[in-house]
């Protein structure tokens, strides 16, 4: 069985990246189930009965750009999600950003997504220079481009308050997108540690498929991971009622903007992270009948 994914015309993904295939597939996002009875429980997952779903398991809705969503979805389904449960259809795409900045004189970099290493200027790439990182997978993935990356936070505002333990010699480039929560040049400006803002991509909104707008329009509930500020924003726009729908927040702040936005049902992740992510998912979607 596939992820369905939105029948839309193929997207640029980032540098280098492959075009999404246009797929004519059914938006039914409602797949009929015994009602639930148990529960496989995880550590601190608290689990939630189907008479909350209206005796029926709901769906997963990703709206991650492209590539991010399928690596989500990989690791749903290698814990147990059918790949027919989980729909594609992205609320954004990344693109670079042309941008002239000065590397000569940086001291290292700071980078709070991994958006931002797919436009890493090619004289940084293999230069061993030190880059502070929130995230663990970020971490890993610059250090692949040659940079001596440190996982210094998982939050953009836990690295502001570790960054100066570790760093005292700027300037800093924080490689970032157009879109943020945190001004990291601003939030430093009145300390002894320079830091400036590079913006090397944009975050593009994208509309949902009309199918996926008409799904969303039943009753029948659907979860959707939400990852950032940005995503939650763009969804919030929409003409949708979100009550009937679960979202499931990276971080307390997305936490809040999701209930800004209506939404019926709220959990944030223990961690800010991808597996803590699926950790929630997985018990909503893991039953047996009884």
């Amino acid at each position: 069985m596939a992820i369905r994914q939105g029948n839309r015309q193929s997207r640029t993904e980032g540098a280098g990246a492959q075009n999404a295939q246009s797929h004519d597939t059914s938006f039914d996002l409602l797949i009929a189930r015994p009602l639930l009875r148990k529960f496989v429980l995880r550590p601190n997952i608290v689990a939630v009965p189907a008479q909350s779903y209206g005796g029926r398991l709901p769906n997963i809705l990703l709206t991650r750009p492209h590539a991010q969503a399928r690596h989500f979805a990989d690791a749903l389904i290698a814990q147990g999600v059918q790949p027919d449960q989980i729909t594609i259809d992205p609320i954004m795409k990344i693109a670079p950003v042309e941008t002239a900045c000065d590397i000569s004189a940086c001291t290292g970099l700071i980078i709070t997504s991994a958006n931002a290493l797919s436009y890493l200027p090619v004289a940084l790439r293999g230069s061993r220079l030190p880059c502070y990182c929130v995230g663990d997978s970020t971490s890993q993935a610059a250090r692949a481009l040659g940079l001596n990356a440190y996982h210094l936070a998982d939050t953009a505002r836990d690295l502001c308050e570790a960054l100066p333990t570790v760093c005292q010699e700027g300037p800093l480039l924080h490689l970032r997108g157009t879109h943020t929560t945190l001004n990291m040049a601003e939030h430093f400006r009145s300390t002894p540690l320079p830091v400036e803002n590079v913006v090397v991509y944009e975050q593009i909104a994208l509309p949902l498929q009309a199918e996926t707008h008409e799904s969303l329009r039943r009753s029948s509930p659907v979860i959707l991971p939400i990852f950032s500020a940005r995503s939650a924003k763009l969804l919030a726009k929409l003409a949708l009622d979100w009550r009937p729908h679960w979202a499931v927040a990276l971080s307390p702040a997305i936490a809040a903007l999701c209930q800004e936005a209506g939404f019926g049902q709220i959990t944030t992740a223990a961690q800010p992270n991808r597996q803590a992510m699926v950790a929630v998912i997985t018990p909503l979607m893991d039953v047996k009948s009884g």
